[in-house]
């Protein structure tokens, strides 16, 4: 994600750290945004379990990289998706 300063990848080991590097950023963007008052505890709660559950989807994705690159690209994009979605929720919650 460019918003975050990380470059686009194109193979798919690149896109599993380049997920994995998604996930880390909303882990420390959801904090920041608990610290900073933007969030509640408990929506933080949320943020790091269902990033938990995208970085199950990374790891699984990671294990069948080279058995069945299919079903990893397949899991990988889950976990894009739900990355995504958290970070369009962290910056909707940003104080103008």
């Amino acid at each position: 994600c460019a918003s975050l300063g990380i470059a686009p990848a194109q193979s798919l080991e690149q896109k599993i750290a380049y997920a994995q590097g998604v996930d880390t950023a909303v882990l420390t963007a959801s904090t920041s945004a608990l610290r900073a008052g933007q969030i509640s505890a408990d929506d933080h709660e949320h943020v790091i379990r269902i990033a938990e559950q995208a970085k199950a989807l990374i790891d699984s994705a990671k294990l069948l990289a080279t058995t069945d690159t299919t079903a990893a690209n397949a899991k990988l994009q889950m976990a894009t998706v739900v990355l995504t979605e958290l970070q369009n929720y962290l910056n909707s919650r940003k104080k103008a």
